[in-house]
């Protein structure tokens, strides 16, 4: 269930609009950070589009973010656009997702896109909030057993590409080295973001997460945990270690996307749904 007018109000302090407002301009803002920071990376900039990737054969990481075209363009513009775009993904030779925003501009861009040969690619992904400012000694519980700690090393790097690659079952030799590619972004104290690993030890890590503040909010991403250790509490112990961490960053609500799979954890949270992402794609590309 969508959280209605009513019950931002309630819950936030804030109207519908401008919580959707607000996580759609983070979560599209550390999409195309995200995707921009291997270093074969490649960006594209129009008038009303933003795009980068990785170059990794992905699509989650290679990808064509919200649209946003002035009113003053022509429709033979804005398609010429929408070529520009399949053009420069074409030449990376990557599969590839445009990741619609809530508010396209102009309406019709749906339409325009499947002239072009893209495609609706179903489900749509849910977009969930939870006030930054909540009862932390409240959250669910987990096994005490279970170590969190904050990605200090390249080896901690290293373990966490391996989980991610397993949990998200990235295409063999794809994204090796994903987190140490950026290893200044996930363990520098300047960084917006933070890592996180989870394990009995830290010399055997099984799960992972991050909160990166972007766009006035922080926000919840690549939470991840090896198929053999769901369900024992470590998704848990990650998201208890993020929120206190997002805590202490600028901003009223925390934002996240959230999987079938991850709905259900993510709600134990406070977590309500707030919109919808929908996402297109070039054929059977992905």
């Amino acid at each position: 269930m969508l959280l209605t007018d009513q019950q931002c109000l309630d819950t936030f302090k804030k109207p519908r609009a401008e919580l959707i407002r607000l996580a759609d301009e983070h979560t599209l803002t550390v999409q195309t950070w995200l995707s921009s920071r291997s270093p074969v990376a490649r960006k594209f900039s129009g008038k009303g589009i933003r795009a980068s990737s990785t170059g990794f054969k992905l699509p989650l990481l290679n990808l064509a973010l919200g649209c946003n075209f002035p009113e003053s363009m022509s429709e033979d513009e804005i398609e010429a656009e929408v070529e520009e775009v399949i053009r420069f993904f074409a030449e990376r030779s990557v599969p590839w997702y445009w990741w619609m925003n809530t508010e396209p501009s102009p309406k019709h861009i749906r339409q325009i896109l499947e002239k072009h040969g893209l495609v609706y690619d179903d489900p749509p992904l849910p977009a969930m909030i939870a006030p930054l400012k909540q009862d932390l000694a409240a959250l669910p519980k987990y096994n005490e057993g279970i170590r969190v700690w904050r990605a200090g090393s390249i080896s901690d790097l290293q373990a966490a590409s391996q989980i991610r690659r397993i949990a998200f079952g990235f295409k063999e030799g794809e994204a090796l080295t994903y987190f140490e590619d950026m290893a200044q972004d996930w363990l520098s104290d300047e960084s917006p973001a933070r890592l996180y690993l989870a394990g009995l030890s830290e010399s055997g890590p099984v799960s992972i997460g991050a909160v990166i503040h972007a766009a006035g909010i922080p926000g919840i991403y690549v939470m991840a945990t090896l198929p053999e250790h769901h369900r024992k509490g470590y998704g848990k112990a990650i998201l208890t270690a993020l929120l206190q961490e997002a805590a202490h960053m600028e901003g009223d609500v925390v934002a996240l996307t959230a999987s079938d799979a991850g709905a259900g954890l993510y709600s134990q949270f406070g977590f309500r749904r707030l919109f919808d992402f929908d996402f297109y794609s070039i054929g059977d590309e992905v």
